[in-house]
C-alpha cells in the first residue's frame, strides 16, 4: 500500500511540475497573442495533468479471467490480522498526510487572521494604517471587502472601476480557482516549484481580472492606472480571497493597460487553440501511463500439491508477532515453481524472505487445470499464514 501510494503521489507530482514549466514558459506569450484572460485560463492545465495520471489506466486488448484476491478480501484479512510490531506499516502516507494537514493549518490561520483584522475594523470604524481591501473573500459566501476610507479616497468613477473589478472576480469563478489552488498547494505541499508557481498565478488572475474591467470600459484605462497607484496595496496571501496585490507586480498590471485587447477572432481561435492543447496534453498525460496488463489465470492449490511450512522468523517469533502474506508462483509443466512474486504482506518485508524460500520448495500437480488434463503452465495462488507460537510452542506457519 505504501509503495503504490509513494507511486501515484510521484507520477501527479511530475505531471503537475511538467504542467507549471509548460505555462510558466508560455504565460507571455500567450498573452501577447491572445490577451490576459486567455493566459490565465492555461493554469487549468495543472490540476488537469495532476488528475489524468491518477486515471484508471486503459485495459489490454484482451481480457482473461483472473482469481485474483479481491482489495474486499485484503481488507478482511487486514481487519482479522493483529499486527503487534509497531512501524510495521509504511511511514510515508503518514507524514505526507501531516505535511498536508500543516499547510492547511497555515492558511487557515492566515485566512482566520484577516478576518479578525476584519471584525477588529469593523468594530472601530478605521482600517488603524492598515487598509483591508478592495478584495473579495470566501468561497461559500463571499464578501465584499473595502477599505474604511474608500469614499474620501476615491472618486465616484474611480469606485466604479474598483467595484467592477470585484465583481469580475466573482463573475469569472476566481475565488473557487484560488481554492482549487491553495487545495494543490496542500496536497502536493513538498514541491516547492507549486508555491513559486501560485504567486504567478495569482498574477495573472489579477492581469485577467484587468482586462475584463477594461473590456467594459475601454476608456478608462487611464482613470483605472490611476486607481491602481491610489490603492494602498498589502499581500494579504490569502487562499481564499482575491485581494489588490502588492507594489512588485503593479508595474506589470499597469504595462498591461498600455497593450490593446485582442480581436473577437483571435480570442475564439486562441481559445480553441489552448482549449485543444490542454485536452491533447491531459489526454498524453493520462496515455503515456503503463497498460493495465490482465494476470493470466490463477490455478487453485489441491490435496495433491506438497507445500512445506515456511520457517518462522526467530526474531518475529520472539516478539510474538503474526503475518499474512498472499504469493502467487509461475508453475511450470513439471510442477517446479518458476517464479514467485509477493502480491500482498502484512506486515511488510517481516516474513516476505521465509516465505518465498519455502515457496521454492514446493511441488504442484501442474497439469490439473489443463484441457483434459494436459500439463500447462499456469499461476498458482497461495495463502501463507504466520501464527504466533505460545511461549514454549513449536512455530505454526500454515499455508
Amino acid at each position: 500500500m505504501g509503495s503504490e501510494f509513494l507511486v501515484a503521489l510521484a507520477e501527479a507530482t511530475l505531471a503537475t511540475s511538467l504542467a507549471v514549466f509548460a505555462v510558466l514558459a508560455l504565460r507571455r506569450p500567450l498573452r501577447r497573442l491572445a490577451g490576459a484572460r486567455l493566459a490565465y485560463t492555461a493554469w487549468a492545465a495543472v490540476p488537469l495533468a495532476g488528475m489524468a495520471v491518477l486515471l484508471p489506466t486503459a485495459p489490454a486488448a484482451t481480457a482473461t479471467l483472473a482469481l485474483v484476491p479481491s482489495p474486499l478480501r485484503l481488507a478482511a484479512m487486514d481487519a482479522s490480522l493483529v499486527v503487534q510490531q509497531a512501524g510495521a506499516a509504511s511511514p510515508w502516507p503518514a507524514l505526507w498526510l501531516a505535511g498536508a494537514v500543516a499547510t492547511a493549518l497555515v492558511f487557515a490561520t492566515r485566512q482566520w487572521r484577516f478576518h479578525r483584522q476584519l471584525r477588529t475594523r469593523d468594530a472601530n470604524g478605521d482600517d488603524d494604517g492598515a487598509p483591508l481591501g478592495p478584495a473579495v473573500i470566501g468561497l461559500w459566501r463571499p464578501r465584499l471587502v473595502l477599505p474604511a476610507d474608500f469614499p474620501r479616497r476615491y472618486s465616484p468613477e474611480e469606485q466604479a472601476l474598483v467595484l467592477e473589478h470585484e465583481r469580475q472576480h466573482l463573475r469569472r469563478g476566481d475565488l473557487p480557482a484560488q481554492a482549487l489552488c491553495s487545495l494543490l498547494r496542500c496536497l502536493l505541499w513538498f514541491n516547492p516549484l507549486l508555491h513559486l508557481a501560485s504567486v504567478r498565478f495569482r498574477l495573472d488572475q489579477e492581469l485577467a481580472c484587468d482586462a475584463a474591467v477594461l473590456a467594459r470600459h475601454p476608456d478608462a484605462r487611464r482613470r483605472y492606472g490611476e486607481v491602481m497607484l491610489k490603492t494602498q496595496l498589502a499581500d494579504f496571501g490569502l487562499p481564499l480571497g482575491c485581494h489588490w496585490q502588492s507594489s512588485h507586480p503593479l508595474k506589470e498590471r499597469i504595462a498591461m493597460l498600455k497593450l490593446p485587447l485582442p480581436s473577437a477572432g483571435r480570442a475564439r481561435v486562441a481559445s480553441a487553440l489552448i482549449a485543444a492543447s490542454m485536452a491533447l496534453a491531459t489526454f498524453a498525460a493520462w496515455a503515456v501511463q503503463p497498460v493495465a496488463t490482465p494476470a493470466p489465470p490463477l490455478q487453485v492449490v489441491t490435496d495433491q500439491d506438497v507445500l512445506t511450512k515456511p520457517k518462522y522468523p526467530a526474531a518475529a517469533a520472539a516478539d510474538g508477532v503474526g503475518g499474512l502474506l498472499v504469493l502467487e508462483l509461475l508453475v511450470g509443466e513439471d510442477g517446479v515453481p518458476r517464479d514467485v512474486k509477493v502480491k500482498y504482506a502484512k506486515p511488510e518485508g517481516v516474513f516476505d524472505a521465509a516465505a518465498v524460500e519455502a515457496a521454492r520448495q514446493w511441488r504442484f500437480n501442474a497439469g490439473r487445470n489443463g484441457n483434459h488434463g494436459d500439463k500447462v503452465e499456469g499461476w498458482v495462488s497461495v495463502q501463507v499464514k504466520f501464527t504466533p507460537p505460545e511461549p514454549g510452542a513449536a512455530e505454526a506457519p500454515e499455508a
